[in-house]
Parts: C-alpha cells; sequence; structure tokens
C-alpha cells in the first residue's frame, strides 16, 4: 500500500485559488473514514496527508484533527447564494430541526420556468458547505449549466468537527449521537422540489469522503428521491445487504488508488473497494454480468498526478438511466488537486443520463 507524503508540504501547488484550498484541505486533515475496527468500519479517521497509524483495522481511537482553516473569505457559500437571484426564491432552505442549506440558481432563472435539475452537495468529515463548494466548484460550474444546487451543513460532534451520520456500519457518527441525516437529507430534497422550480427526476447528490458515503447511503436508502450519486472517495458498508435500492440508481465512483484514509482497493473485512463498491451497484441496478469495459488514461484531472491519470471502467448492460461508472484515478490520493476540467467532466457524465422517464 502506498501513502500520500507526510513531509510534502500542502501547499507545493498553489495553482489557482481552488489547489489553495486543496492544499489547506489537507493540511488542516479533512479526514474521511478509512483504518477503522472491524465491528465499526468508521471508528477511527486518518489524516489525509499522513500515512496511516494501523493498516491492520483493530484500532478504535482517533485523534481529532486541527481546525480547518480556509483563506480569504469563508462565508462565501452563503454570500453567493444570498445574491444568485433577485427572484422571489429562496436563498436558503430550512428542513427539519432548523437546519438549512444554501441554495444557488442559474443566472438566467426563471422562477415561473424550469423545472431545472438539482445537484445536492455534501462535505466531508471536518469540513463545511463553504469549504467543500470552494474546493470541489459545484456551485459555479452547476449553475453555469443550468443546474439549481442545493449546499447543506452538517451537524457538529464533540470535536467540533461537521460530519454526516450515514449509518453506525457506514460514516462518521463517532460519538454515537444517532443523528438521523437520511431522513435529514430527504425531507430536504422533498422540501427542494416543493419550494423550487425543480425536476424531480433530475436529482443528483455529490459527496467527498463523509459526504460520498452519505450520498451511498441516500442512494441505498431513498432511491426514489435520486437520479444517481457521484461519490468521491467513499463508498458501500462491508455488509452486502446493507444496502438494498427500491429502484436502480446512476453512480459515478471516483478514487484516488493511494487514498491513504479511504482505501481504493478496500480494508479486508471491513469495508470494500471502490472496484467492489461499482460491482455492487452494477448488482443492484440489474447490468449484465459481463465484464466492465475499461479504457485507460482517458482523462487528466488532477495537478499532482502525471499525464491522463484517470481510467474509466463503465458496466454493460445497465438501464439507460442508471449507468455505474468508476474513475479510478492512479496516482491520486484522498484531496486530489483538481484541476479546471473535474467538475465540467462530472457534469458531462451525469448530463448524459437520461431520466427514468424517458
Amino acid at each position: 500500500m502506498q501513502h500520500e507524503n507526510p513531509s510534502a508540504s500542502p501547499l507545493s501547488h498553489l495553482l489557482s485559488p481552488r489547489a489553495l484550498v486543496t492544499g489547506v484541505l489537507g493540511a488542516a486533515a479533512l479526514w474521511g473514514c478509512g483504518t477503522d475496527t472491524a465491528s465499526n468500519p468508521d471508528a477511527q479517521v486518518v489524516p489525509a496527508d499522513a500515512a496511516e497509524t494501523d493498516t491492520s483495522g483493530t484500532s478504535d481511537t482517533h485523534t481529532p484533527p486541527e481546525d480547518v482553516l480556509v483563506p480569504g473569505d469563508t462565508t462565501q457559500t452563503d454570500a453567493a447564494a444570498a445574491d444568485s437571484t433577485a427572484t422571489s426564491l429562496p436563498s436558503v432552505l430550512s428542513a427539519a430541526e432548523g437546519r438549512t442549506a444554501s441554495v444557488f440558481y442559474p443566472a438566467d432563472l426563471d422562477p415561473n420556468g424550469g423545472p431545472y435539475p438539482l445537484a445536492l452537495l455534501l462535505h466531508g468529515y471536518g469540513a463545511s458547505a463553504a469549504i467543500q463548494d470552494a474546493y470541489l466548484n459545484v456551485s459555479t460550474v452547476a449553475t453555469a449549466r443550468g443546474w439549481i444546487v442545493v449546499i447543506p451543513e452538517g451537524n457538529t460532534d464533540s470535536t467540533g468537527k461537521k460530519f454526516w451520520n450515514a449509518g453506525p456500519a457506514w460514516c462518521c457518527d463517532f460519538d454515537n449521537s444517532g443523528i438521523d441525516d437520511t431522513k435529514y437529507l430527504s425531507d430536504l430534497i422533498a422540501k427542494a422540489k416543493a419550494d423550487l422550480p425543480i425536476d424531480g427526476e433530475r436529482v443528483f447528490v455529490i459527496g467527498h469522503s463523509n459526504g460520498a458515503y452519505m450520498a451511498h447511503r441516500m442512494a441505498c436508502a431513498d432511491a426514489e428521491q435520486l437520479s444517481g450519486i457521484v461519490a468521491i472517495a467513499g463508498g458501500l458498508p462491508n455488509a452486502v445487504n446493507a444496502c438494498a435500492p427500491s429502484r436502480p440508481v446512476a453512480l459515478l465512483q471516483i478514487h484516488g488508488t493511494i487514498d491513504a484514509t479511504v482505501f481504493y482497493n478496500g480494508n479486508a473485512g471491513v469495508y470494500p473497494g471502490s472496484e467492489e463498491v461499482a460491482d455492487r451497484w452494477s448488482s443492484y441496478n440489474g447490468c449484465s454480468t459481463d465484464p466492465a469495459v475499461t479504457t485507460t488514461g482517458v482523462k487528466d484531472i488532477d495537478r499532482n498526478a502525471l499525464g491522463a491519470e484517470t481510467d474509466t471502467e463503465i458496466h454493460v448492460g445497465c438501464p439507460a438511466s442508471a449507468p455505474v461508472e468508476l474513475w479510478k484515478m492512479n496516482g491520486s490520493g484522498h484531496i486530489p488537486n483538481f484541476n479546471e476540467t473535474f467538475m465540467p467532466s462530472v457534469f458531462d457524465a451525469i448530463e448524459a443520463v437520461p431520466s427514468a422517464s424517458e
């Protein structure tokens, strides 16, 4: 198993403001869910820019990371949402328990028009809505393409870190709070559909790390509300029967091969690797049992990896509305330094997916 170099400066690739956020995220240890106990796959997390402390999967402790710091304006998400539309549509959505989510609209949005596709962005453990959006650039890319974007905040745990509780076997309720984020996010999507000009057949959840686990959880538990998910560096729990979606859901799984937090090849007996995750979704969706079609070196989306580092693995025989695709980022870690082509490529992929009603 290779690891990201803990001695490398996280500020060595400051090619853009978004690259700066990438470096800061690494320096501040935006954690995911990785080397953990067999009984609870998410009992320990490992800093993204440090070699893991235990590859056996037997440790059940973790040290809280230092606070995540972002240079400049850390309120950009709320401010952008407030300024994104002069219509009567809300810049903030409120769902259960007084929790809110920022809303972004296309510049040419017609409040009486639409419907518009919806992207829901879920941050990683220890990050926030603003940090995750600055890192992935979802709101800018999506709204330019005519999408409405909703970005909620997770709850705060005893270490002061924001998290999503995907469930006991998933990630990352270390305090055993029992917060039902599946219901919260389901209610939030329903609220968006009720209050905004949303196309209910075009709803995608995009998540990173803990947010990716939560995206998978939503697809497994609330498939009727979703068209598909984009999961970056996060997957399914160990038990195959932990997921039983009520209908096929499109999957774009994206993962770096040298991720030292959530291992690309999984942790035996603890959680599956990304290729197995894609295989499971292929089975859930009723795709063919024929081997997936793999194409090597077709995407260059990580500034820190040489050349066209990303291979694609496309499963065959899937429903048109529920394709299963894996982007294998060779030489990329838990927090890739994505370049400007990454998020447009993601939206190219999900925009090509027809709705289930088509």
